[in-house]
């Protein structure tokens, strides 16, 4: 099973998508400032999940996140999220 994320910082609001097997270690591993990008020093905060998806085929689930990447509308990877019943992660 493969897993598309999506992250916020806490601190400055970004968002950050990715795609895992283990969805657990790699919130653990953005927070602890292992992973290039969410781990600059400008990110100041830590790092919130907050919504993933599930995907049985890792082809589909890259694709995905490429398309959410490039879209760089926060508006619609929310809707995205919500919509392809992405799983909200309690706060």
């Amino acid at each position: 099973m493969f897993f598309l994320y999506l992250l916020e910082n806490t601190a400055t609001k970004k968002f950050y998508i990715g795609v895992t097997k283990d969805l657990e270690r790699r919130v653990k591993e953005h927070n602890k400032n292992k992973v290039k990008f969410t781990g600059r020093n400008k990110f100041q905060g830590g790092w919130k999940l907050l919504y993933f998806l599930e995907f049985k085929d890792e082809a589909i689930a890259y694709k995905e996140e490429l398309r959410l990447k490039k879209s760089k509308n926060k508006k619609y990877i929310l809707w995205y999220f919500k919509n392809k019943t992405g799983r909200a992660v309690p706060t």
